[in-house]
C-alpha cells in the first residue's frame, strides 16, 4: 500500500501530534503506511518560516524520496510545494491533499503532482490573514480554495463543517475528514 508523509504547518511544537498526525490512526486502518516524523522540521515562529525555511524544505525532500502521498497543513503546504519543486526531476508522481493550505489561491502544484485536494473553509481567519502579507509565498488558498485551472486539482469547501483554520483535526470532524481523504486517495 502507499506511503504517506505527514506535514505539519508552522507554529506547532508537538511535532504536528495534535494536527496532522491525528489522522495516522485512520489511514493505518485503511492500509497505509504513514509517517509522522521524518518531515517533522521542529518549531517555527513567523520569522523562521523565512529565515530557517531551506532546513525544513531540504529535510521534506529527504522525506518524500519514498512517499507516494504527501498531506499538508498551513505552512507545510508552503513546504511541501517547495520540496516537491526541488524533486521534479525524479519520475516519480505523488498524490497529495492540503488542509487549509497556506498558499496563494492560484498556485498550483508541481509536474510530479498526478492528483492534488485542496481541504479548504471560507471561515479560515488565519489563511485570509496571511493574504494580507506583501512578497511572500502565503495566501488565502485555505479560505478560497484553488483558483487556477489545473485539473489534476480538486476542491473540497468544509465551510459547513470546518470553522477555523485547525478545526480539521477536532474529535467529530477529523473522522469525517479522514474518510473523505481516504475516499479521494482511492481515486
Amino acid at each position: 500500500m502507499a506511503r504517506i508523509v505527514l506535514v505539519h504547518g508552522f507554529n506547532v511544537r508537538d511535532g504536528g501530534a495534535q494536527t496532522v498526525d491525528r489522522l495516522a490512526p485512520f489511514l493505518e486502518a485503511a492500509g497505509y503506511t504513514v509517517d509522522k516524523d521524518e518531515a517533522d522540521y521542529g518549531w517555527f515562529g513567523l520569522l523562521a518560516v523565512r529565515i530557517r525555511k531551506y532546513y525544513a524544505v531540504r529535510r521534506i525532500v529527504n522525506a518524500l524520496h519514498d512517499a507516494d502521498v504527501i498531506i499538508s497543513h498551513s505552512n507545510g503546504s508552503n513546504y511541501e510545494h517547495k520540496a516537491l519543486a526541488l524533486l521534479e526531476h525524479r519520475k516519480k508522481a505523488y498524490q497529495i491533499i492540503r488542509l487549509s493550505p497556506a498558499l496563494n489561491s492560484s498556485t498550483g502544484v508541481t509536474v510530479n503532482v498526478a492528483t492534488a485536494a485542496v481541504f479548504h473553509t471560507h471561515t479560515d481567519w488565519i489563511t485570509w490573514l496571511s493574504g494580507l502579507l506583501w512578497f511572500h509565498p502565503w495566501g488565502r488558498q485555505g479560505q478560497k480554495g484553488y483558483t487556477g485551472d489545473d485539473r489534476r486539482i480538486v476542491n473540497y469547501d468544509y465551510t459547513d463543517l470546518i470553522l477555523n483554520h485547525s478545526d480539521w483535526f477536532k474529535d467529530g470532524n477529523i473522522e469525517i475528514v479522514a474518510a473523505d481523504i481516504i475516499e479521494f486517495l482511492k481515486r
